[in-house]
């Protein structure tokens, strides 16, 4: 009997857990554009409540690429249609980031300065936090991957969250090709 009691004491502990739960969080990369020298890639996030708790009130990452085949240009902070979740009233006071923090790895950080109520209130369930831009250095297939250093809510606790990686292919022109083109309008134009 006692451990009858016992039993159903922890699966209605378990249950009311997994229902508080809520969604899975997932950061993500999404291309955004690729061009034959160029490529920009958004991080986003998914699973945070809309219009409600939980929202996103702080994050610190790490983008591993490959440093032989792509160089990072810069970083956009917020989403580009919707702006900067972090920032809905657009005060511009949180502190932001994107650095280099070694070869192949790229630091980002942001920190809301808005109350808890704010965020929950104006932040969508999901959404862009930053566009990253890249040049490619080389042809073929690299892999980009988002390791998850610190993610916090609005009221600062920790939340958890999975990241999924990306391949993005680059196939430059090469220069023997533009230089050809370059030639055959000069003899075009000649000829015309």
């Amino acid at each position: 009997m006692k451990n009858r009691f016992s039993l159903t004491l922890l699966a209605a502990w378990l249950l009311s857990i997994s229902g508080t739960a809520g969604a899975a969080i997932e950061l993500s990369l999404v291309p955004i554009t690729q061009t034959a020298s160029s490529l920009s890639v958004g991080v986003s996030i998914s699973g945070l409540g809309n219009a409600a708790a939980p929202s996103l009130g702080a994050y610190d990452l790490d983008l591993v690429f490959d440093g032989d085949h792509l160089a990072y240009v810069g970083a956009v902070f917020g989403d580009p249609v919707s702006g900067k979740a972090l920032d809905p009233l657009d005060l511009g006071l949180n502190p932001s980031a994107a650095a280099l923090a070694g070869a192949g790895r790229l630091n980002l950080f942001e920190l809301s300065l808005d109350s808890a109520a704010t965020l929950n209130q104006l932040q969508a369930d999901s959404f862009i936090l930053a566009v990253l831009n890249f040049d490619f250095l080389m042809a073929g297939s690299s892999q980009l991957s988002l390791n998850i250093n610190a993610l916090g809510d609005a009221n600062g606790d920790p939340l958890q969250a999975a990241a999924t990686p990306i391949a993005v292919t680059s196939v430059p022109l090469p220069p023997a090709f533009a230089l050809m083109a370059a030639g055959l309008g000069l003899l075009y134009r000649r000829c015309a």
